[in-house]
């Protein structure tokens, strides 16, 4: 999501005015929800299988149709026969009757109740277990089996839970529903704070990687049309560029930010998503990337493709290598075992021709496996490690400075990795570890704000052999500093062919402010740019600027479009009381003055204390002639309010004029 990408300023209601002039739309107008493509489009799985009934069956046994399936005695793995126990200091209780499978809490609420398991969470590592409670949430129940140590967990070990009133739960159908089943909706009811989410297929399922099959089927089902078709109106992933072809992987498999609704196989990822890079990390424990930029956390792997020189020199794509993704478990394809270097050496034919000079390991043992030197298992899944797809090559120092893993001491566990350090130093001394190097000590120097990182930043945004995720790493760290230095190469990375390049470089700007001729430039003519990834970024850096930047610098009808389809966006996360309160700031700038308060009281029914909701709304009840009602809202805005000051002004005002 984009969520707290949206940094209010101070605002006055005559700035907001002021841009309501230029951003109004028509008497009436309804903010435009509509997604793309339409539900009716798909025709779910079980229609597909009517033609692809052996490609069907195959999917069907995969993992892929199993990220959620109903709980039935084929689907739970766990084992609910252990009656009580205590996880977390909290105790629950498991059993199973007449098919039905049943977990007995007191965690949510304090009262032991037991709920009957409706949804099953994954097949192959973990299986979580889920029930629907109060107002249609369906959430993850704290007891979690681990399928492969054959025992119960606390799912609260492994999760990042959305903090309640009551107590930390993972709501599924609130931010996790998108890739773990097919064409879901949402469909949270602000009226009524409730949910009726509803989707198509279980699992990842057809029409996720080969788009909407409503215009195929209609096709073949007809004799006539089938014979005069010139196209299968159907997308091969394995029949799509590189590029093309692993954004259809990365609309699951990528940490980004949903920009928009509506990604189908085929189209541009950049139109419908955001990546969310190293430099924009949680401070935890169990930060989604390593220190160089690699990823860390499972499920990003095409984050790691991306930065690789397979994929970004050889063309290398998912597809390359996972022959067929309705299949996609690893134990089963062959082709991907250690032992078999051939996916390798069929492009790496001089290297495959001299394997043990250039391993130093001899042919038979791991040493000489490409995968275990250039794919370690340096990626951390649940209670699991899995393969760093950015094909990189060992940097041992990285582990002594940063404790990033590497492959020499993952496989020789009895030497430390000083060893290996003087070990590849000696065999390669020169090698392409020092651009690995040169990452990890300049993102740490600039996690920091350290001013020696200054001009490496700026240089690994300019080196174009570092690749695309990587130069817009650095663009995005850019924002911690003011000098003149980092303003221009952020003003350059504005301009840069590749699109994660030009948002890092758009949002890094409005994050420094937008106090310069040019930088304003740069975001407002971003407003136009041709991926609504970055276009929305453009949009959020206005807002987070609206009162330094003059509306008659503002394009209209950019902006009006880009208001549009940031409403789109949100109506994705209804749910959420910051976006709520952003989209009444929209509202307000779009003159739109009912959906305006509309937004901003569900903003604060979800959370009483989100910051500047009060104050917008006061402005809107001000702009609506209901001083009253704006006079109490104005005296509710607590000091620890960003709009406290602004608040105390406005009642001024408001008590010294006239009746």
């Amino acid at each position: 999501m984009l969520l707290g990408r949206c940094r209010l300023v101070a605002i006055t209601l005559a700035a907001l005015l002021a841009c309501a002039v230029y951003a109004r739309p028509g008497a009436g107008q309804q903010p435009p929800f509509a997604s793309a493509p339409p539900q009716n489009a798909f025709v779910g799985a079980a229609v597909c299988a009517t033609c692809h009934q052996e490609i069907h069956a195959t999917w069907s046994n995969g993992r892929h149709s199993k990220m959620l399936q109903p709980a039935t005695t084929a689907t739970v793995k766990g084992d609910f026969a252990q009656g009580w126990m205590t996880l977390r200091g909290n105790r629950y209780r498991v059993r199973a009757a007449n098919g039905e499978f049943f977990i007995t809490e007191s965690y949510l609420t304090g009262t032991e109740q037991e709920h009957r398991i409706e949804y099953t969470l994954g097949s192959r590592r973990i299986q979580h277990y889920l029930t629907t409670i109060d107002k249609g949430r369906i959430v993850i129940l704290p007891p979690t089996w681990d399928v492969q140590r054959q025992e119960w967990f606390p799912n609260l070990d492994i999760v990042r839970p959305d903090e309640t009133q009551l107590t930390l739960v993972q709501q599924w159908n609130k931010n996790c529903v998108g890739c773990h089943v097919s064409q879901q909706e949402k469909n949270y009811r602000t009226e009524t704070d409730d949910y009726a989410t509803r989707w198509v297929d279980f699992g990842t399922s057809c029409e996720r990687c080969h788009g909407p099959g409503r215009a195929h089927v209609d096709q073949y089902k007809d004799a006539a049309r089938r014979a005069a078709a010139t196209s299968p109106l159907i997308v091969r992933p394995t029949r799509l560029d590189s590029k093309t072809s692993s954004m259809i992987c990365a609309q699951c498999h990528s940490l980004r930010n949903a920009a928009y609704p509506g990604y189908a196989a085929g189209r541009n990822y950049y139109d419908y998503f955001v990546p969310v890079l190293e430099y924009a990390k949680r401070v935890d424990t169990d930060p989604a990337y390593w220190a160089d930029g690699r990823p860390r956390r499972f499920s990003n792997d095409a984050i790691g493709l991306w930065e690789s020189a397979c994929f970004r020199r050889g063309g290398a794509t998912c597809t390359t290598c996972h022959f067929d993704p309705h299949d996609p478990n690893i134990d089963r394809n062959p082709q991907l075992a250690p032992s078999n270097s051939a996916l390798c050496t069929r492009c790496h034919q001089e290297i495959g021709s001299r394997l043990t000079e250039h391993t130093r390991h001899d042919a038979a043992s791991a040493g000489s496996s490409c995968v275990e030197c250039h794919m370690p298992k340096t990626v951390m899944s649940i209670k699991a490690t899995m393969r760093d797809h950015s094909m990189s090559v060992p940097a041992p120092e990285n582990t002594v400075r940063f404790g990033i893993p590497n492959a020499c001491t993952e496989c020789h566990t009895d030497r430390k990795a000083s060893w290996a350090v003087e070990v590849v130093a000696k065999w390669w001394p020169d090698g392409r570890r020092r651009q690995l190097i040169e990452r990890a000590e300049t993102f740490t120097a600039a996690r920091a704000s350290q001013p020696e990182a200054l001009d490496r930043l700026i240089a690994i945004a300019r080196d174009e052999t570092m690749g695309p995720m990587i130069q817009a790493n650095a663009l995005g760290y850019l924002r911690n500093y003011r000098e003149p230095s980092a303003e221009a190469a952020l003003i350059a990375g504005a301009r840069a062919p590749h699109p994660a390049l030009r948002d890092a470089a758009i949002s890094s700007l409005g994050e420094r402010g937008l106090k310069s001729a040019d930088s304003r430039a740069a975001v407002l003519a971003a407003l136009g740019d041709p991926e609504r990834g970055v276009r929305m970024g453009a949009f959020i850096s206005v807002l987070n600027n609206i009162s330094t930047t003059k509306p008659s610098d503002i394009d209209a009808a950019r902006f009006k479009q880009s208001s549009e389809e940031f409403l789109t966006y949100a109506s994705q996360y209804l749910d959420d009381p910051a976006v709520e309160r952003d989209l009444g700031l929209i509202q307000l700038l779009r003159g739109d003055l009912p959906h305006a308060v509309d937004a901003l009281q569900t903003a604060l029914r979800l959370d009483a204390a989100r910051p500047s909701a009060k104050f917008l709304l006061a402005l809107a009840r001000l702009s609506q002639n209901r001083v009253d009602d704006a006079r109490v809202l104005l005296r509710e805005v607590p000091r620890t309010d960003p709009y406290y000051a602004a608040a105390q002004e406005r009642l001024k005002t408001i008590d010294s004029t006239p009746r």
